[in-house]
């Protein structure tokens, strides 16, 4: 141990250009003078600290006593970094630490039980002037006795260090070096080429620490932002009260969605402005200015005091909220994700000015990993939301789309709490249906008449191959033609519900194997190949005239279909409502309206008058759109076009077990029965359908819609959409249903629709 390197330094600074400089130089080599020791150098640590006054002048040269309260730093012995001085402020941490002056000792060891590299990187770095890279970052933990622990990063200086080999020591070359290098855990390899007492460690070294406890507390805050659940929760909002200082700062969030305030993903978070059930809009949250400042401006809202925002604001919500829970300052900040408001984090403290301006600059070091992971979370949350509702329910129409995704979040928050969760049935309530359809009239009549000639021509074919093939006669041959005969005059006279099963019965067990034979006898046989080969598959009978009823009820129904369906985008813009649509011989549709339908706007009658009439619009178009379409269709069929104008509010209820939507209650079915029965409904006292080709028929039970729907036809004359004459008739009695009326109205089939969705301003101002 000794200071001969610092008072050669000294000596050199007695050349300065400043007298200052020379002058302070000079008084401290005067001190050499009386302890000439200090320069040769002690072995023994207790004679080297006798001089300890000496010492202690000497290293106010290095430690400057105006800075001795702000820097944390020593000078330390070589080898085994005794402290031996220190400044102001590292000897009040040591001392309210249980450490002592060995505080550094292991300092320079990668692990527990390793060896100290630092001194053999100075023996090849300096004597040899190797360039081995030593450098890694260090940093020492210190507890005080209270338990908190601060972080610092050490430097180590050795300008003061001297090192020069002794007799034993070995010259280490560029191969033992090699050697060194590869086995650098080895401790009996560097103790090999390193003997004890091979070398001389001479003078002291000066450490200057950093505290990085801030940083580690922000580091520690990423590392639990990776993995979020309950547990890391609490590490986080540990994370966030040390990196603050504030031992019991709360930390809370709430999601922002249409403008509405609703509770987070988790329910680790706590809500510290939100009273637990309240269904808050923005606007109603707060003041304007922090109103503004979050919702609209998406910038951080800070409260330093919130008893004087109280008095300022003559006690708004926000500040009664916060008070009454005993929070006397608060930090707001909001979280767009994916370029919207997402989520506000709330920071909320004891005591007045604790969340202040100047101390929430250190969010400015965490946020950007506060935003990534917002993100993920939001990500992450809306795929699991994804899986629940895939999981529990089919295809959601986007119209009530958020109403399943809060059923899923309390799904996911009760599964993730520990909880059984069980996904609940959804309801709207107070909906008004509108249901309509445009349907193929006679369509059993059709399909019954292409069956009909698809039997026919099949045993007409028959018989033609069997006659082809019987020279002489034989009772067998007699008896099948006779058998073809009989179903084609059954066929002739009226077709009967088991007449199809029977036939193809007939040609399974009787024809068919004779065309087997036929083929087996003889390879001049194209005409019963041909036969066979026109046979189809699925139905294993000939499939000409049903095919071409199928294409055209599949090209019609499909053309229809995505007319309403782009029709529909237009709709939802007047009003979100729920919209399902089914394909029968025809298209059916569902519309049901209502304020339960809608999270965001206000329902109002308006929607619904609006939506009547569009709905009278389209299904004048759509049957327009499918007589222009009707030449390419294989068939030339008929349709007719019928509409449920059913004006009392009704409820609706998914079904979990049966993936679908169905009206709840007994009183509400009324609504089923009726729409299943008018479409085969008669006038009253007459046997003609209700429904007609050509005539667009509402049905309806009260004279305020008669009146409505005769306004709507009014107008749609003046469009030419319908024609001159408007029938109102009675409806026969219907199970269920009694007094039904209807309006008939003639379509115009050369409709040249419009761009534009008719509303009622077309209509006041026709």
């Amino acid at each position: 141990m000794s200071l001969r390197l610092f008072k050669n330094k000294l000596e050199e600074l007695l050349t300065s250009n400043s007298l200052t400089v020379q002058k302070q130089a000079k008084q401290a080599l005067a001190l050499f003078e009386d302890y000439p020791d200090l320069v040769t150098g002690l072995e023994c640590k207790d004679a080297f600290f006798k001089m300890k006054p000496a010492i202690d002048e000497l290293m106010t040269f290095i430690f400057p006593t105006t800075l001795t309260d702000n820097e944390i730093k020593a000078a330390i012995t070589p080898y085994d970094n005794e402290v031996f001085y220190c400044s102001n402020r590292l000897r009040g941490i040591i001392n309210s630490s249980n450490t002592d002056n060995y505080i550094f000792k292991d300092l320079y060891k990668d692990f527990e039980g390793t060896f100290d590299l630092l001194t053999y990187a100075i023996i090849l770095n300096i004597y040899y002037k190797y360039q081995v890279d030593f450098d890694r970052p260090k940093t020492i933990a210190i507890t005080d006795k209270n338990g908190n622990t601060k972080r610092y990063r050490v430097a180590f200086n050795a300008d003061f260090l001297d090192i020069y080999p002794n007799e034993n020591a070995i010259d280490i070359t560029d191969e033992i070096l090699d050697e060194l290098l590869s086995n650098a855990d080895k401790t009996e390899i560097w103790e090999k080429y390193f003997p004890e007492g091979s070398w001389t460690l001479e003078g002291f070294g000066v450490l200057s620490l950093i505290d990085t406890s801030l940083d580690k507390r922000i580091d520690d805050f990423k590392t639990h932002l990776i993995q979020p659940n309950q547990e890391s929760f609490q590490f986080l909002k540990q994370d966030i009260r040390r990196i603050f200082n504030i031992p019991d700062l709360e930390l809370g969030s709430y999601n922002v969605k249409h403008n509405s305030i609703i509770p987070p993903f988790d329910r680790s978070f706590d809500m510290l402005s939100i009273l637990p059930g309240d269904q808050i809009d923005v606007s109603n949250y707060a003041c304007n200015h922090v109103n503004n400042q979050l919702f609209k401006n998406c910038k951080p809202m800070i409260i330093s005091n919130v008893e004087n925002y109280h008095k300022q604001t003559k006690g708004n919500r926000l500040s009664k909220v916060l008070l009454d829970r005993g929070l006397k300052s608060v930090a707001l900040i909001p979280i767009p994700i994916d370029g919207e408001l997402g989520i506000i984090i709330e920071m909320a403290a004891f005591k007045a000015n604790q969340l202040n301006a100047i101390n929430m600059v250190k969010l400015d070091a965490i946020m950007p990993f506060i935003l990534s992971y917002s993100k993920r979370v939001s990500t992450e949350y809306k795929n699991e939301i994804s899986a629940v509702i895939q999981q529990n329910c089919t295809a959601i129409h986007p119209s009530v789309q958020w109403r399943f995704e809060e059923e899923a979040s309390k799904f996911i928050q009760e599964r993730n709490y520990g909880d059984n969760p069980v996904f609940k049935e959804i309801a709207f309530k107070d909906v008004v249906p509108l249901f309509g359809q445009i349907d193929v009239v006679g369509s059993s009549v059709a399909r019954n008449d292409a069956i009909k000639r698809d039997l026919s021509k099949q045993l007409k074919i028959s018989k033609e191959l069997i006659l082809n093939r019987t020279k002489i006669n034989l009772p067998f041959y007699e008896q099948l033609i006779f058998q073809i005969d009989k179903y084609l005059k059954e066929l002739e006279e009226g077709f009967h519900a088991n007449s199809e099963q029977e036939i193809n019965l007939f040609f399974q067990k009787q024809i068919f194997p004779l065309f087997k034979h036929f083929q087996s006898m003889s390879s001049n046989n194209k005409d019963i190949d041909d036969f066979l080969n026109s046979i189809d598959e699925e139905t294993n009978s000939l499939y000409e005239a049903r095919k071409a009823y199928d294409i055209t009820l599949e090209k019609g129904n499909k053309l229809m279909s995505s007319f309403l369906d782009k029709q529909q985008e237009k709709a939802q813009e007047i009003f979100p409502h729920y919209y399902e649509k089914f394909k029968t011989d025809g298209i059916e549709h569902n519309l049901y309206i209502g304020q339960s339908i809608s999270n965001q706007l206000i329902y109002h009658p308006t929607v619904l008058y609006n939506l009547r009439l569009w709905q009278l619009q389209v299904t004048c178009e759509m049957e327009a759109m499918y007589y222009e379409k009707q030449k390419d269709f294989p068939l030339q069929l008929q349709v007719a076009s019928l509409i449920l104008a059913y004006d009392i509010p009704i409820t609706i209820r998914y079904r979990i077990d049966e993936k679908q939507f169905d009206v709840d209650g007994a009183y509400n079915v009324r609504y089923e029965m009726i729409k299943k029965r008018i479409d085969k409904a008669h006038i009253k006292n007459t046997t003609e359908r209700l429904t007609q080709p050509h005539k667009l028929c509402v049905v309806y039970s009260s004279k305020a819609i008669e009146r409505e729907y005769l306004a709507y036809f009014e107008f749609l004359q003046a469009k030419n959409y319908i024609g001159k004459n408007i029938e109102i008739v009675e409806v026969e009695e219907l199970q269920g249903a009694s007094g039904m009326k209807a309006i008939r109205v003639d379509l115009n089939k050369e409709l040249q629709q419009v761009s534009n969705i008719f509303t009622l301003e077309d209509l006041h101002a026709v």
